[in-house]
């Protein structure tokens, strides 16, 4: 929207060069030089020159200059390393958003283009200059629309090391929202770019996660360390631990942050200074921040002396809180070097006249030249650095900021990305054994992002990295550029659709008709399964459906096809009848189409015409091969699945399978039991929803009396409810409930409200209670509430499970999908203060929920896990109790430099009537006459309850279920090979075919990336967490598909297997709790000899290249 876009250009300004959101939570970036030139400025810091200033003296008594320029005007900037001095490493960096209050189009072509092409030319003027650059995405669409010679100069720069890529992802990834997969690709596709671009010397050693608002242990040790990157700055994390250490160890230490990998996964972490409180700038900046640097005596504005004193001060100021004699000035911003001379022109004379002045040694460095020096000095010195053992979640400023809300906000984009991930990965298998090429697709993308591989799969992995950005899915840009990114998914999409179609085609042997998708990629949810939307099934009488099980294990998997009619049979690919039900679809999944709508002068017969035109849903279970697919075929009119009837329930009523036995009393759930242990427990589902606060007062343990007042409202960042208290979803009543019983599935439907549905299903032989909610629009107003019902009250909305579980304030949640992290309530880890505060009772407890959330009481050997298809924020804020954070709508912006409330709509346009341009009365802007319903969100968690043992191998299983479901596709064609496996045997069902793509054989000579993973972490499961081997030779055993060589390398496949040394300098533990944790890894990795067998360790994840006959 061309009047959108404008105001958030002018959003962007008023926020200034500085960057929005580092501006607000830090002093100004080069507060302490920008006025260098006032006598007055450091009486007003309470500081002190070291000397009479040359200025201030009287003419006559002035003397010479202390500093002067060189005869020449060449500045000496050919420094190094040296002992003995407080060495000061300028590291010159930009940090370039892909995507926040503009499009990743949009900050491209407005700035990041410049950056690049101002620092090809500033750079190649002096070799002693460098810069680092991290967002790949941004470098390789420079890169495509430059000429040949601006190239060569940034190979030049790359090969002489003056230009180093640090993190090297396709974007800086949010580390709370995406699941490991989606970090693995990302940073995987940044880079193959630069070693096809540049060689593997270009490949990264390092991480610079700066901007995120929190850090994971699995990025970390997986994408850290297992990438071959051995350390990791970043610029932000909460301020409790912040003010701990810096006034003690320093804000740099030695993370081992898996418990499976041990020490062998140590990285050097460090939290940059900036000012003294943390952020990624440092003393000064040449956006307009600081004077410049003026030596000429013989001008009136000379102010090289104060300058290089401050330098001085602040570099001391810096070495209190930093260990060794090195310390690191992170020297730029956001979007920063769009004009690099400035900085650079100023940057030279300050390491010039520092370097004369001869207190300190200063000079052009590189995060790893910092890290190498750092390295040396501490072993030569025998310094010790602390070991760390915990995550950095959550993130707060103050007492009353908690970084918690963004663990949810804009859930649709979250988990379609889940969604696209899945899909790619399905889909990338398929090309590697369906020999369909890029030229077979009829409709390519065409606005596809920048390429690196040849693939037809190669636009969506681009689209969904550049959305695991931290101002992406993390839900924290403004809606439009959340639309921009949901956009991109769809269009590349769509172009995998047709590749999955071919292939599928090909190897079913499809034939008089063409192979067809329901994959959620059409206007209006025209053709989304989740909401039972389908229009090839609803309109056709008889069709195969095709389901692609993308596990190296087989799979069974309850499959729901809309249709129209009540008469149906299901038939496997012998002519099997397979048992299958049919009932009619609920009144609330039948309207959510028309949820799209922008109802904006539509007649009720318009927006009725919007309903989803099938009448019921077959349900039955596929049982599909490892790596493989199968078909089944539906056919109306022959009454072979059984007709379920949906009944209303006043009375007590159960539900239950070879498992789990769930019951509801008054209508809401009452117990659960394990049929299997004899296990049971209470258990009580709530759908409500907190308050979001407007500002006010938190009162509690550890808050101040002249601190109990904040002005913090809740929005895309922060979550901060107005009271600990949850609210009904709409006026208090007893929830409505729905019986439907079925040899396939037995399900409830528990109606809350007319925004508020849960569905619960008990499927046959599974071991999980299926959870399906739906949430939205969620209303303005509150109408039900006395005194505040026109009120636009925010509303944080949960689904809440409570049982009778002593977990004594402990609960587990998932790191990005891979190990269990410790919890307890009011606490923190072992490595964080020994004396600390949570201030906010709920929001403070938060963390961020990517798949699972558990509780668990060891006396008594149970355990409650909870599984979820998106990333969410969660907590257990009571014994036994858990809760997830499952759509978010508020009215206020939270003041973190998005400078939009999250206020999301179905239809993508904003308030009611407003004008285009214009902020309407909710704080949105409109789009010129809109109606436009609330988001709406549907989503899945599965309940796994059973003893701790048998519940953690459960739990992984199940969620490979959730997380990797079949990929669905269906034709009304003969289908000639109606089912078969792509490999000639099934993997263990501990290790996971995790990624095969032929999209980088450009890259690695021609061969195959395969990447495999351990599924449990060590000391989950007796049985599951132990070493288990493979031998590829006979898994890739089918004819033309025999794998014929392998070698493995790092992570991300650009370079040999990485070392598994822990990080050579002296540590120290800091106490008893973290020396707990300190566990070497039980299992050392056993290293690929060359025979194609590989013995995996519990939660290893190793990549090969391999190619197939």
């Amino acid at each position: 929207m061309a009047a959108a876009a404008g105001m958030m250009l002018l959003a962007l300004a008023s926020a200034g060069g500085m960057g929005g959101r580092n501006a607000r939570r830090h002093p100004p970036i080069g507060d302490a030089f920008m006025n260098a030139g006032d006598p007055n400025f450091h009486k007003e810091k309470g500081r002190k020159f070291t000397m009479p200033m040359w200025t201030d003296r009287p003419p006559k008594e002035r003397g010479p200059a202390p500093y002067t320029p060189p005869k020449d005007w060449v500045y000496n900037t050919t420094s190094g390393p040296q002992e003995g001095k407080i060495n000061v490493h300028l590291v010159s960096h930009s940090h370039d958003d892909t995507g926040w209050q503009v499009t990743v189009d949009q900050y491209f072509f407005g700035q990041v283009f410049y950056i690049i092409d101002t620092l090809s030319q500033t750079l190649a003027l002096d070799k002693n200059r460098k810069f680092m650059f991290v967002e790949t995405g941004f470098f390789a669409r420079w890169w495509d629309e430059s000429p040949e010679s601006r190239r060569e100069v940034i190979r030049g720069l790359v090969k002489n090391g003056q230009l180093e890529f640090v993190n090297g992802g396709w974007c800086m990834h949010d580390e709370a929202s995406p699941y490991y997969v989606e970090m693995i690709d990302q940073t995987t596709r940044g880079h193959m770019w630069l070693k096809d671009k540049f060689g593997e010397d270009a490949v990264p050693v390092g991480t610079w996660q700066i901007d995120p608002f929190g850090h994971s242990s699995t990025n970390a040790w997986l994408i850290g360390a297992e990438s071959g990157m051995d350390y990791l700055f970043w610029g932000r994390m909460d301020y409790e631990d912040w003010n701990n250490r810096v006034h003690k160890h320093g804000t740099e230490y030695i993370w081992q942050a898996s418990e499976s990998q041990g020490d062998s996964a140590q990285v050097f972490t460090g939290g940059l200074y900036g000012q003294g409180n943390q952020g990624y700038s440092t003393w000064f900046s040449y956006e307009g921040g600081s004077p410049e640097v003026q030596d000429d005596p013989s001008r009136h504005d000379y102010n090289v002396d104060k300058i290089i004193d401050t330098m001085v001060q602040n570099a001391k100021q810096q070495q209190e809180a930093t260990l060794t004699d090195h310390q690191i000035w992170a020297c730029g911003g956001d979007f920063n070097y769009q004009n690099a001379d400035h900085w650079y022109h100023n940057m030279d004379k300050l390491i010039h006249y520092a370097n004369l002045n001869g207190t300190l040694n200063v000079f052009y460095s590189t995060p790893t030249e910092y890290v190498k020096a750092k390295k040396a000095a501490a072993k030569k010195a025998g310094t010790k650095f602390e070991v760390r053992v915990d995550d950095v979640f959550p993130l707060a400023n103050d007492e009353h900021k908690y970084w918690t809300g963004y663990f949810t906000s804009r859930p649709g984009l979250k988990r379609q990305v889940r969604v696209a991930s899945n899909f790619l990965n399905a889909a990338r298998q398929m090309e590697v054994f369906g020999n369909v090429s890029k030229s077979d697709i009829k409709v390519p993308t065409t606005r596809p992002a920048p390429p690196i591989g040849t693939s037809w799969t190669d636009s969506l992995e681009g689209t969904i990295g550049v959305t695991t950005h931290h101002d992406g899915m993390s839900g924290t840009e403004r809606e439009d550029v959340s639309d921009d990114y949901e956009l991109r998914i769809s269009e590349s999409h769509g172009e995998v659709e047709q590749g999955v179609a071919l292939t599928l085609q090909r190897l079913a042997g499809v034939s008089g008709a063409a192979v067809e998708q329901c994959a959620c990629n059409a206007a209006a949810g025209a053709d989304c399964l989740n909401i039972t939307a389908c229009p090839f099934t609803t309109e056709a009488s008889e069709f195969n459906a095709i389901a692609y099980n993308p596990l190296g294990r087989a799979a069974a998997q309850t499959i729901r096809l809309p249709v129209t009619g009540a008469s149906w049979s299901v038939k496997d690919a012998d002519g099997n009848a397979v048992p299958a039900q049919v009932a009619e679809i609920d009144a609330v999944t039948k309207a959510l189409p028309k949820l799209y709508l922008n109802s904006f002068g539509m007649t009720a017969a318009q927006i009725k015409a919007a309903e989803n035109k099938a009448t019921h849903v077959v349900t039955f279970q596929a049982q599909m091969p490892p790596v493989g697919y199968s078909t089944y075929a539906l056919k109306k009119g022959e009454a072979a699945a059984a007709v379920v009837a949906q009944t209303p329930v006043d009375a007590a009523v159960t539900i239950s399978n070879d498992a789990d036995e769930l019951t509801f009393e008054n209508g809401v759930t009452k117990s659960l039991k394990n049929k299997l242990t004899g296990k049971s427990t209470r258990f009580a589902v709530d759908v409500a929803w907190y308050k979001a606060s407007e500002g006010g007062n938190t009162t509690g343990p550890g808050v101040s009396p002249e601190h109990e007042y904040s002005w913090q409202r809740s929005g895309a960042y922060v979550f901060r409810p107005n009271s600990s208290k949850t609210e009904y979803p709409g006026p208090a009543q007893t929830p409505v409930l729905k019986l439907t019983e079925g040899g396939v599935v037995q399900e409830v439907t528990q109606t809350w409200s007319d925004w508020a549905q849960v569905v619960y299903r008990l499927h046959a032989g599974k071991g999980f209670v299926e959870v399906e909610w739906t949430v939205g629009p969620i209303p303005m107003d509150n109408p039900w509430l006395a005194g505040w019902e026109k009120h636009n009250w925010g509303k944080e909305v949960i689904v809440r499970y409570s049982t009778d579980i002593k977990s004594d304030g402990t609960f587990y949640t998932d790191s990005n999908g891979l190990e269990m992290i410790k919890r307890q309530y009011n606490k923190r880890g072992p490595s964080y203060p020994a004396v600390y505060n949570i201030t906010e009772p709920v929001a403070g407890n938060y963390y961020p929920i990517t798949s699972m959330l558990a509780v668990q009481d060891e006396a008594a050997d149970a355990q409650l896990a909870v599984l979820t298809d998106v990333a969410q924020g969660g907590a257990s804020l009571q014994d036994g109790q858990v809760e997830l954070m499952v759509n978010r709508r508020v009215f206020f912006d939270d003041a973190y430099g998005v400078q939009e409330p999250l206020n999301e709509t179905m239809c993508g346009c904003g308030d009611i009537n407003a004008q285009p341009g214009q902020m309407g009365a909710h704080g949105q802007e409109g789009d010129g006459g809109c109606v436009c319903a609330g988001l709406t969100v549907r989503g899945t968690q599965l309940i796994v309850y059973d003893s701790i043992e048998n519940a953690n191998a459960v739990r992984r299983q199940a969620v490979e279920e959730l997380e990797f479901p079949a990929t669905l596709a269906f034709t009304s064609g003969r289908v000639a090979r109606p089912s078969q496996s792509l490999v000639a045997k099934a993997l263990p069902e501990e290790i996971k075919l995790l990624t095969l793509t032929s999209n980088y054989v450009d890259v690695t000579g021609g061969k195959l990336l395969l990447r495999l993973q351990h599924l449990y972490s060590a000391g989950e499961s007796a049985k599951h967490s132990v070493p288990v081997g493979v031998d590829l030779s006979e898994v890739f055993a089918r004819a033309g598909l025999r794998i014929q060589s392998m070698e493995e390398t790092q992570l991300t496949g650009v370079r040999g297997p990485v070392s598994r040394e822990k990080f050579d300098v002296d540590t120290f533990v800091p106490n008893e709790g973290v020396a707990a944790q300190l566990k070497a890894a039980p299992f050392p990795r056993v290293p690929y000899a060359g025979d194609f067998k590989v013995t995996m360790n519990p939660m290893d994840v190793r990549t090969f290249l391999i190619t197939l006959s």
